[in-house]
């Protein structure tokens, strides 16, 4: 590596120089140029992308040629990388992290990144006892927004260490966010509502309002239940609870002004989200929808909302979702204006639980990482920093409007830190108190204790060490 390592430096020197030259300092990405020559050889080194199935099934990091326009000019990417560096790009199905830690221990090299679950990878302690490296530790400008947006970089925070990046300019997989929100304009039309955009627009976008918008379209009037009408439905995952408790302000957890995480469930916003759901599931406004997936009734107009994961609307992401059910279009918002909410704020998604993000093994190389990541993750060929939403556009949204929303709640998504906390304990308290089992205070307090030493296990005691 030492005839790379001499090519690295030169590069950072290059690098260093122009930017300091230069009045662009916004500028986050090069312009897609083929043509470019760095002199880097890798001397055929294998450079290997583990990768978790995203919605369907489908393996949207190694595509089938022909089949996506976004994944043919990712293949042409792999090829053009594999041309300027010598390097062979392979990308492998599945990620299987107990490969990976058996593979790590016999001291062989399973990949040089990974696709995983935020939650699989720090409820085994994978960051914490050392498995992977730093993004921040390497040579690479990890802030320019080429690897991700705020929230995508706090998803790997760990102490002062960033371990996690996305391939922003690529625009899939999705890192499954959430949760987002769809309408059914046609049920909207149907029931004389007005449209979310303008109410948005207006500022009146508002709990108030989505409650007389429930009222308005409840329709129970066919003998038949299945052919009941509801504006939205609560399922067996907390979308429409966490969509509650984002737009009011509200979080799971807080890291406070000395890095420590709290957990932040007993607070009056998120109180007061949960009993918000709960009391139009009371007056059955609202009804369970069952599988967190059921978008049977919005697809049928028998649903005018519809919340899950962001990879649900997006058509690159599988053929269950809502660009390959839906016969007429969809529209993307977020949850309305809680009281205690900010209306000006759009951060009401989160990096969470299940979302999949990019991690680097400790045992990959740095120096790799270094040279290849700036080339490989900026924008898809034929594409520009300016450019590269366009086919991402006019293949997933019907409207500008709506491909607005999906660029704010995918840029001003957080990070929630639930991964710490026991998960499915957090959903089933969710679902009792909008369900009426308990009231949300008494729900807390019962898991106050165990939750906050869940925190400090996982995430606190590791800081002091």
């Amino acid at each position: 590596m030492k005839k790379m390592k001499i090519f690295a430096v030169i590069m950072t020197l290059f690098i260093v120089f122009t930017a300091c030259s230069s009045e662009a300092a916004e500028e986050i990405a090069p312009e897609y140029n083929p043509e470019a020559s760095s002199d880097i050889d890798l001397l055929g080194y294998e450079y290997i992308i583990a990768a978790a199935t995203h919605g369907g099934g489908e393996f949207q990091l190694s595509p089938e040629p022909g089949t996506d326009v976004r994944g043919d000019k990712l293949l042409q990417r792999y090829k053009d990388t594999e041309n300027e560096y010598n390097v062979k790009i392979k990308v492998q199905d599945g990620c299987d992290l107990g490969t990976f830690v058996m593979q790590y221990a016999a001291g062989m090299k399973y990949a040089d990144l990974m696709v995983a679950k935020i939650a699989d990878v720090f409820n085994s302690n994978y960051v914490q006892n050392g498995y992977f490296m730093p993004f921040s530790d390497m040579d690479i400008d990890l802030f320019s927004g080429l690897y991700g947006t705020p929230g995508a970089l706090e998803a790997g925070l760990f102490g002062n260490e960033y371990y996690s990046i996305i391939a922003y300019y690529w625009g899939f997989p999705s890192p499954y966010t959430m949760p987002a929100m769809w309408f059914n304009p046609r049920v909207i039309s149907t029931y004389q509502q007005p449209h979310p955009h303008e109410l948005n627009e207006t500022g009146e976008w508002t709990w108030d309002t989505f409650e007389t918008m429930c009222e308005s379209i409840l329709d129970t009037s066919d003998p038949d239940e299945n052919n009941h009408v509801y504006a939205v439905r609560y399922t067996n995952e907390p979308y429409l609870e966490t969509a509650a408790v984002y737009s009011n302000g509200g979080r799971i957890v807080t890291k406070e002004s000395d890095g420590r995480l709290t957990l932040a469930l007993n607070s009056p916003e998120v109180i007061e989200a949960l009993e918000f759901i709960h009391s139009l599931a009371e007056r059955d406004l609202i009804t369970d929808g069952g599988d967190r997936q059921n978008i049977t009734p919005f697809v049928e107009n028998r649903q005018a909302f519809f919340l899950e994961f962001t990879h649900m609307g997006l058509s690159s992401e599988g053929t269950g979702n809502l660009s390959y059910q839906m016969k007429e279009a969809y529209e993307w918002i977020y949850f309305p204006t809680g009281p205690r909410g900010d209306v000006n704020s759009n951060s009401r998604t989160s990096f969470s639980y299940h979302s999949r993000i990019f991690y680097a093994p400790s045992n990959s190389d740095g120096e790799v990482h270094s040279i290849l990541l700036p080339y490989l993750l900026q924008p898809l060929p034929g594409e520009t920093k300016e450019t590269w939403q366009d086919d991402f556009e006019r293949n997933n949204f019907y409207s500008k409007e709506s491909f607005e929303y999906f660029n704010m709640i995918r840029d001003e998504a957080f990070y929630d830190y639930s991964v710490f906390i026991p998960f499915s304990d957090m959903q089933s308290i969710f679902m009792n108190v909008t369900r009426g089992t308990k009231s949300a205070s008494e729900a807390f307090a019962s898991v106050e204790g165990s939750f906050q030493d869940s925190l400090d296990r996982k995430y606190n005691d590791y800081l002091n060490k």
